[in-house]
């Protein structure tokens, strides 16, 4: 069955991307790969917010049917601008061979991140319950903004974009959503390496002395290292304390743990983000980063149609905003600093690069958060303000983590000294992603934004969202300054440059073996794609009650189960069926309501409604929430010690029983 859902979903990605190929020729008919890498992103983009738009609106319910519907119309799109386009049909033929390539990435990519899955497939610990129940509130709900499991009577009150684009393929495919959710994170590395491919590909053979072998190969040591590297910690320690100590989590809480400090932070890359499998936002947007820079390396380097590729550039900084916040406003700063050193390059003023930069950033920002609007105005910030930092990273230790990009980025600058007469648009690029990551890895060293975290932990966010955006940028550049710097410098020196970038990369090609055999167990035992069989095995009753739910619940009716502590397997059952609990995962709800007052005044309400043996003080408060089951298990045991469960039969009837759990339905 693994196999079948697997073979179906690599079709569906197959069709998306070949259906909207057309569109994505028209933006990128430049590139390398005529941004064929880029065209599964683009078509579930442009089926998702579509539906979004839709259901934002209360028009289009978010059905099978109705994304089925959508689908097909951008294939009749897609269709239509390739018969109207001979010259789409005529670089067809010739790029076929790049086309396949470029599949065959995406698919070996999905495969093989599908079949590490499998041997540890548990949608279970850190944040996946949170991940997963996003997922499943947009899969159960007809409308947007999904409702917040967590929250009973609220809408979710974070950027949730992503997992509604997780959640349509799993829609329109009736994929099981616990299958669904470990395909989609194959389907993530997937994309990103041949987005990656696309894009640095794309810059070598615009260089003027560029072949396609060397393009071939620029684009597939980015893949490589923007996927699979991990930082200079991994080969440091390795030599210092040798491979049977070494901790893999070590690379991501280096900086306030190793000596201890109270400044922890968080420097975390994709390889950990796959390896420890949350789809979380972070993780969920870097498709669209990808996509963005791709669009703004076609815009620096095409001077036709640039009102549409500033359009679409502005979308996916919307998609972006809803996405993952905090990559808006660092990719925004990217592409000012991109086009600021393009116009600069040619001579055109420092005041009219200024203007011309302020206009297009501008552009694209206003049309994304237009075109997000039915986000924005469901949206409030978690912010708390920007302060000043009281700590600072040891400058060693910023070495060990940031070390490789120094090295990758002072070869790149002397390159660039070298060949000052003869620099080109990908150089520009480049050097613009480049500073735009130097700034990022900066501004934790100097401010951070305010959150609820503890004061040992106050710019670990700060850290973690921008240093991961700048990770993106620094690998993404790997392929591409190697392959410049290997051709540029003198004949004789050419297979020692290239043996020493080799020796470098391959030092950070160490990380996932480390860590998948660490968290995987040497994969060796196949356990299934489905991520909720653990659920049957320690929650048997549990289990049985969220597939009684599933199947009798109409809607999103209201559950009341234990409100429970973050991180931990409470609230099991709101999270794997996405029906809305009274109060969820505790320090979350405190995050996304601004203050801890809120859930605690609804744990207060559930433990009087479990407790009391006042069947008319319980049903008030059920009535007040508008509470349609009430679940009795052993999170409700453990937490409620005077729990009453008789009760709820004077007001109410058993519905279902298993084990020592129970469901009672309140009457209407």
């Amino acid at each position: 069955m693994d196999i079948y859902y697997l073979f179906i979903w690599w079709l569906f990605f197959l069709v998306v991307g070949l259906i909207n190929f057309p569109l994505t020729w028209f933006l990128f008919r430049k590139s390398f790969d005529l941004g064929y890498g880029f065209s599964k992103t683009i078509g579930l983009l442009i089926v998702s917010y579509l539906a979004f738009i839709g259901a934002s609106a209360k028009v289009l319910p978010l059905s099978q049917a109705i994304l089925f519907v959508i689908l097909l119309l951008t294939g009749v799109l897609g269709a239509f601008l390739a018969f109207k386009n001979e010259s789409f049909l005529l670089t067809l033929k010739k790029s076929w061979k790049i086309i396949l390539l470029q599949e065959i990435i995406f698919t070996l990519g999905l495969v093989l991140w599908t079949i590490v899955r499998s041997y540890a497939p548990d949608i279970r610990g850190l944040e996946k319950f949170m991940d997963f129940g996003f997922i499943n509130s947009i899969l159960q709900g007809k409308y947007l903004p999904p409702t917040d499991m967590w929250f009973a009577g609220k809408e979710l009150n974070y950027y949730w974009y992503g997992h509604f684009f997780a959640a349509v393929p799993i829609k329109i495919t009736a994929i099981p959503p616990a299958v669904g959710y470990n395909l989609m994170l194959g389907t993530i590395l997937g994309v990103l390496a041949s987005g990656a491919f696309s894009l640095v590909s794309t810059l070598v053979k615009s260089l003027k002395s560029a072949s396609s072998k060397k393009a071939i190969s620029a684009g597939i040591i980015s893949a490589l290292m923007l996927v699979f590297a991990g930082n200079l910690h991994t080969p440091i320690y390795l030599v210092k304390n040798g491979f049977d100590k070494y901790w893999y989590p070590d690379a991501t809480r280096f900086i306030g743990y190793f000596p201890e400090t109270q400044d922890k932070t968080i420097h975390e890359f994709p390889i950990y983000s796959f390896v420890v499998s949350d789809l979380h936002a972070h993780l969920l947007d870097v498709p669209f980063t990808l996509l963005f820079l791709g669009i703004l390396l076609s815009l620096v380097i095409s001077r036709k149609n640039n009102v549409y590729r500033l359009l679409a550039g502005g979308i996916t900084l919307g998609v972006m905003f809803a996405t993952n916040t905090w990559d808006f406003a660092s990719y925004g700063m990217a592409a000012g600093l991109v086009i600021l050193f393009t116009n600069l390059s040619k001579k055109k003023g420092a005041l009219k690069s200024a203007v011309s930069v302020f206009l297009q950033v501008s552009a694209m920002a206003l049309v994304g958060l237009l075109a997000f609007l039915p986000f924005l105005l469901n949206f409030s910030s978690i912010a708390q303000g920007i302060e000043l930092v009281h700590s600072h990273s040891p400058l060693w230790q910023l070495g060990v983590l940031w070390g490789f990009p120094f090295i990758m980025t002072v070869v790149f600058l002397v390159l660039v000294k070298r060949i000052r007469k003869e620099i080109e648009a990908a150089d520009v690029f480049v050097l613009g992603i480049l500073a735009a990551s130097w700034i990022l890895i900066l501004i934790p060293e100097i401010v951070f934004v305010k959150d609820i975290y503890i004061a040992s932990h106050y710019r670990a966010n700060t850290m973690f969202k921008l240093t991961y955006e700048a990770y993106v940028m620094f690998y993404l550049a790997s392929g591409y300054i190697a392959i410049r710097t290997v051709g540029a410098v003198k004949k004789v020196l050419k297979p020692f440059v290239a043996v020493a970038f080799a020796l470098l990369f391959t030092s950070l090609l160490i990380y996932p073996f480390m860590a998948v055999n660490s968290y995987y167990g040497d994969l060796k035992s196949f356990q299934g794609l489905s991520g909720e069989t653990w659920v049957e095995k320690f929650y048997p009753d549990s289990y049985e009650a969220i597939l009684w739910l599933r199947e009798n619940a109409v809607g999103q009716p209201v559950i009341l189960e234990a409100p429970g502590n973050s991180y931990s397997d409470n609230n099991l059952i709101s999270s794997y069926t996405g029906l809305p609990t009274l109060q969820g995962w505790f320090v979350h709800e405190w995050l996304w309501r601004g203050s801890p007052a809120l859930p605690q005044e609804r744990v207060d309400d559930a433990t009087i409604i479990y407790q009391t043996t006042n069947a008319s003080q319980a049903l008030t408060f059920l009535k007040k929430y508008n509470v349609s089951y009430v679940l009795i298990g052993s999170f409700e045991r453990e937490r409620f010690p005077n729990l009453d469960e008789a009760k709820f039969l004077k007001f109410g009837k058993k519905v279902f029983t298993a084990g020592k759990t129970s469901i009672y339905q309140i009457n209407n």
